[in-house]
C-alpha cells in the first residue's frame, strides 16, 4: 500500500510536471511569433477575424485581443513557474479562444490544440489527463496522415522530404532513394496511421510512442535551419510533441489499469464542466471528418505539411505596386508570362511580417485580397485564382477567376463564416 500510494504520488508530480511543460512550451511559441499575438497598431499584415465584427469596431476588437494577448502570456508564465493552478489555465484557454476569434491567423495548429489541453487541464482530475490526452493525439496523427494520402503530397512536398533525407545517406542508397522517392514519400503518412493505431493497444503504446519521437526527429531534420529553413515556430512545436510522447510513456506501468475517458463529474457544476469538456472534445475528434467537403478548416482537421488545401492565389496589376509595403514588394513573385500581373505570394509575406506560415483557407486568403484592394483603394488592379481542394487521387482542383473586386466580394457571400457582409 506504501509503495502504491508513493508511486500515485510520484506519478502526480509527473503529471503537474507536464501541465508547466506544455505552459512553456506554448509560452515558447507565442514568443517566436509575437508579431501574430501583439499587432501594431499599423500593422503590416492584417488582422482577419474569425466572426463578423462591424468595421467601425474592429480597432477595439484588436485593442481587446492585445489585452487577452498579454493575459495568456502572463497565466503561462505563471503556470510555467510552479504558481498557477487550474484556474489559470482556463483563463489561458479563454484568451486563446477569444483570440481565434478576432483573427482567425492564430488558429496555429499549436494553439489548437493547446486551448483543448487548457480546458483539460483546468477540468479533468491530474490523473485522468493521460486518457484525455491519447484520443486526441491519436486523431491528429490519423487525420494529418489521411491529408497525405493523396496525390499532391506524394507528388510534392513527399518528394521534397524524400530528396531532403537523402542527403543524410551514403552515395549507393542516395541514389536508390531518389529513383522510389514517390514510394518513398508514403512512408510519412503510413507511419503516423501506424502510431495512431498502436496508441489505440496498451501493449503498442510504448512503441508507438518511440516511433512517433523518432518521426518528429526526422521532421525536425528535415524543417531545420540546416535543410528546408522552416519557421521556427514548426520546429519547437515538433520539440513539444517530442515531450509529449515521453511524458506519456512514463505512465504506461499503469496502462493495464486504464479505461477510457468516461465522464466523471459529481453533481451539479462538476458534471455540467465534464459534459462541456466531453462535446469539445468529440468535436476535435471527429468534425475534422467533414474538411474535404469545406465544412471544416484545414489546420483544424491537422492537415499538416499538406498541400490539398483551398487556396487563394492573389495577383496585383503592375500599375499598383507603388502603393505596396516593402514586405508585399519582395513577397511578389515574377511575371513569368509578362502580362503586366504578378502574384503576391501569401505564404512569405506572412512569414515575413508574423513568424508564421499563412493560414491555409481560401476563405481566410479571400478576405486577405479584399484588404489588400481596400488598402491600394483599387478595384479593378487586383485578381484572385480561387482554388478548391485538390483531387485525393488526380490532384486536380476546381479553379475560378475572379477578375476584379466586384466578382472577389460575390465570391466571398459563398461562404457562411466570414467577418464582413459582402458587398
Amino acid at each position: 500500500m506504501i509503495t502504491q500510494s508513493l508511486l500515485h504520488h510520484v506519478t502526480t508530480i509527473t503529471d503537474r510536471g507536464f501541465s508547466r511543460f506544455w505552459a512553456s512550451g506554448l509560452l515558447l511559441l507565442i514568443g517566436v511569433t509575437w508579431p501574430l499575438w501583439f499587432p501594431r497598431l499599423r500593422d503590416l499584415y492584417p488582422s482577419v477575424p474569425l466572426v463578423p465584427i462591424p468595421a467601425a469596431m474592429l480597432p477595439m476588437a484588436l485593442l481587446i485581443g492585445f489585452v487577452c494577448s498579454l493575459a495568456l502570456v502572463s497565466s503561462l508564465a505563471w503556470i510555467a513557474i510552479g504558481k498557477g493552478g487550474r484556474n489559470l489555465w482556463l483563463v489561458c484557454a479563454s484568451m486563446l479562444l477569444i483570440g481565434f476569434l478576432i483573427d482567425q491567423h492564430r488558429i496555429q495548429p499549436w494553439a489548437y490544440q493547446s486551448f483543448f489541453y487548457g480546458i483539460m487541464f483546468a477540468v479533468i482530475p491530474v490523473e485522468g489527463w493521460k486518457r484525455w490526452i491519447r484520443p486526441l493525439i491519436v486523431s491528429i496523427y490519423a487525420f494529418s496522415a489521411l491529408g497525405k494520402l493523396d496525390a499532391q503530397f506524394l507528388n510534392t512536398v513527399g518528394r521534397d522530404f524524400v530528396e531532403m533525407l537523402t542527403n543524410y545517406l551514403p552515395g549507393n542508397l542516395s541514389e536508390q532513394a531518389q529513383r522510389n522517392r514517390v514510394i518513398l514519400s508514403a512512408v510519412l503518412p503510413i507511419t503516423e496511421l501506424l502510431i495512431a493505431g498502436s496508441l489505440c493497444f496498451v501493449r503498442l503504446r510504448f512503441f508507438g510512442s518511440i516511433a512517433a519521437i523518432a518521426m518528429h526527429l526526422s521532421l525536425i531534420a528535415i524543417l531545420g535551419p540546416w535543410a528546408k529553413n522552416h519557421s521556427l515556430g514548426v520546429l519547437i512545436w515538433n520539440a513539444l510533441l517530442i515531450g509529449q510522447h515521453v511524458y506519456l510513456i512514463g505512465g504506461n506501468e499503469h496502462a493495464g489499469h486504464e479505461t477510457s475517458p468516461v465522464l466523471q463529474g459529481r453533481f451539479g457544476i462538476e458534471k455540467l464542466k465534464m459534459r462541456l469538456v466531453g462535446a469539445l472534445w468529440l468535436i476535435a475528434i471527429t468534425a475534422p471528418t467533414l474538411e474535404r467537403q469545406g465544412y471544416w478548416d484545414h489546420w483544424t482537421s491537422w492537415s499538416l505539411y499538406s498541400p490539398h488545401t483551398s487556396r487563394a492565389r492573389i495577383e496585383l496589376h503592375q500599375s499598383v505596386f507603388h502603393e505596396l509595403n516593402d514586405l508585399q514588394q519582395t513577397s511578389l513573385i515574377g511575371d513569368h508570362d509578362l502580362d503586366q500581373w504578378q502574384e503576391i505570394s501569401l505564404g512569405d509575406w506572412s512569414l515575413s511580417s508574423r513568424g508564421v506560415p499563412v493560414y491555409p483557407q481560401s476563405r481566410y486568403q479571400l478576405e486577405l485580397a479584399t484588404i489588400i484592394a481596400s488598402q491600394l483603394n483599387t478595384t479593378d488592379g487586383i485578381r484572385v485564382k480561387l482554388q478548391s481542394v485538390s483531387d485525393r487521387r488526380t490532384g486536380g482542383r476546381r479553379e475560378e477567376l475572379l477578375l476584379n473586386l466586384q466578382e472577389i466580394n460575390q465570391a466571398r457571400g459563398n461562404f457562411w463564416l466570414r467577418p464582413q457582409p459582402s458587398s
